[in-house]
């Protein structure tokens, strides 16, 4: 094999720097396509991956439309069906208070159809806004279809526990000037009010409503009511209890 040497001095000096420079031209041209060949792959590849991004990215975007589009409707659906149900709420609300109305009317205008003579038809109770205040309405009822003049007394008692032993306590006294007595008189019905305060400690349980009719003509009326606690805010309600 030829060394370096033995080339230069067999082509010249001139021939041997021509000779090398071309091969240096040659590997410096391949070098240089060799690199636009890399540069166009790499760029090509390149391109290629920022359309793909493109496209992820709109397909990204076309969900996340997609998805908030899907969100405004269950939204609207959601907001639709609780509004059609507190409708339907207070649409069934309204018929109960119109037939409890109905009912309360029939009573009276339409006794045929129900029991005849005096009644203790309801008696509710309710907390007030001042702390152990309660107010009570107590309505009583003629239920005969010849409606005679109605006269009489009611007495309230309430019957609980006060630090563990049992106690049963005159409504009457219970309340800020209280009258004599709770007296009655009416053709039809007529509600007995009034506001009372419990005693400290003093858990109520059921209250026993005694009338003494003396007109039309004397009788007496027992029923019997049970204390019902709710967790409703400072609402009290009262509901008939058989004994």
């Amino acid at each position: 094999m030829l060394r370096g040497s033995e080339i230069k001095q067999r082509l010249g000096a001139m021939r041997f720097y021509l000779l090398m420079a071309t091969l240096l031209a040659v590997a410096l041209y391949a070098g240089v396509r060799l690199g636009n060949v890399q540069y166009s792959y790499q760029k090509d590849k390149i391109a290629g991956l920022e359309q793909t991004i493109e496209s992820i990215t709109e397909e990204n975007h076309q969900l996340t439309k997609g998805m908030n589009i899907v969100g405004v409707e269950l939204e609207v659906e959601r907001l639709a069906n609780q509004k059609l149900q507190s409708s339907l709420k207070q649409a069934m609300e309204g018929e109960a208070d119109l037939r409890q109305e109905l009912a309360f009317f029939q009573k009276i205008m339409a006794p045929e159809l129900e029991e005849q003579g005096v009644v203790i038809d309801s008696m509710d109770i309710e907390a007030s806004n001042s702390e152990g205040y309660y107010r009570f309405a107590l309505v009583l009822m003629q239920k005969s279809q010849q409606k005679g003049l109605v006269q009489g007394n009611a007495r309230l008692r309430l019957q609980g526990t006060l630090n563990g032993e049992t106690q049963e306590l005159d409504l009457l006294s219970l309340m800020e000037d209280p009258p004599s007595q709770m007296g009655f008189s009416f053709k039809y019905f007529e509600v007995l009010s009034g506001t009372f305060r419990l005693p400290e400690g003093f858990v109520p349980q059921r209250l026993q409503v005694a009338c003494d009719v003396t007109k039309p003509k004397r009788g007496r009326l027992e029923r019997s009511f049970r204390w019902v606690l709710e967790d409703t805010g400072d609402n009290v309600d009262s509901t008939e209890g058989n004994t």
